[in-house]
């Protein structure tokens, strides 16, 4: 079985855990894409393959000649730049054998346009705060509040307002589509979540956020938690999510957890799940290969914590990676 990851970028992690996955299942090729060719996770692919930025008309064709080309079975995105894309193209992926581990075109544009997003929660009775279009404000809004790209990424484009002066001067200067979102005040959770190819979650791991930057987790525990468990699934399931995902909330009360995000692909900070037994690459082979993935809904080992650092990788002249020299090797000429 080889498998595609698009947009690889530093994903390294994601990478070597398919490897992985994939050895332990008889063999296989990780398939990697980007538009950079110095992006860190392509020399641990065991194909690399430069590809046009993802915004570029010809992407969708790319994916699906990569795809065909290397007789893949699974194409994930690593990556928030894509989803858009991969997920229109799912279709045409299945024709050649290939699944898309993504929800719907439709599904994928609800996660990534949050407003769209905290409507259709509530239209399903899960709860968000409340958020708003910027011409839509009611008259109790409750202050402080947030101005938050409608697309966003990471922390981009996030504006704390304390009143309502604020609030007229970040709208009238942000230059991307916004909206409101009511701050929460309470306690922030991520659960990483895994969905089969038919929308039903099979594994959700709650894990607290000690410390994040740029919108990133770079610390954290995975905890013991049922409800964030029930979270994850009804949410996951609510939105239509297939393959992995993130759901993000606050608990404003002790059974009430206000959803703020969730993200149609692999976390962040997947490295802690993944240690904790949430074996996701090595089942969505299994999904892949149209087998049957049993429920693991609240299986995983509590206490086990992320604390991420900085690493890098070297290139040469040609662009190869560099192997581990010492100084005055990489000195000579």
């Amino acid at each position: 079985m080889n498998i595609l990851l698009t947009c690889v970028g530093l994903r390294v992690d994601v990478v070597q855990s398919f490897r992985d996955a994939l050895a332990r299942r008889g063999g296989g090729l990780v398939i990697g894409t980007d538009s950079s060719p110095i992006a860190p996770a392509l020399p641990f692919c065991d194909v690399a393959v430069a590809a046009p930025a993802a915004a570029a008309p010809g992407y969708a064709a790319h994916v699906l000649a990569t795809a065909k080309e290397h007789g893949c079975s699974l194409v994930l995105p690593c990556s928030e730049w894509d989803l858009v894309e991969l997920a229109d193209l799912g279709p045409a992926l299945a024709a050649i054998g290939c699944q898309a581990f993504l929800p719907s075109g439709e599904a994928t544009r609800r996660c990534v346009d949050k407003l769209a997003m905290a409507r259709h929660l509530e239209a399903h009775g899960l709860a968000s705060p409340r958020t708003f279009d910027p011409s839509e404000l009611p008259a109790d809004l409750r202050f402080p509040v947030l101005v938050k790209m409608r697309e966003g990424r990471g922390s981009e484009g996030i504006y704390r307002c304390a009143n309502q002066i604020e609030l007229d001067f970040f709208l009238a200067h942000t230059t991307l589509p916004s909206m409101v979102q009511e701050a929460c005040s309470g306690t922030e959770y991520s659960i990483d979540v895994l969905c089969d190819l038919n929308g039903q979650c099979i594994d959700a791991i709650p894990r607290s956020m000690i410390q994040s930057k740029g919108g990133e987790q770079i610390k954290g525990t995975t905890i013991e938690d049922p409800a964030l468990v029930e979270v994850g699934r009804s949410v996951a399931e609510a939105l239509g999510l297939r393959g992995p995902g993130t759901v993000q909330c606050f608990r404003e009360a002790p059974n009430r957890h206000e959803v703020t995000d969730v993200n149609p692909r692999i976390g962040g900070a997947f490295p802690l799940p993944l240690a904790a037994g949430g074996d996701y690459p090595f089942r969505m082979l299994a999904l892949a290969a149209g087998e049957t993935v049993a429920p693991r809904l609240g299986t995983y080992a509590r206490g086990v914590t992320l604390s991420r650092f900085y690493h890098q990788v070297l290139f040469g002249p040609d662009g190869v990676m560099l192997p581990g020299l010492t100084l005055a090797e990489r000195s000579q000429p």
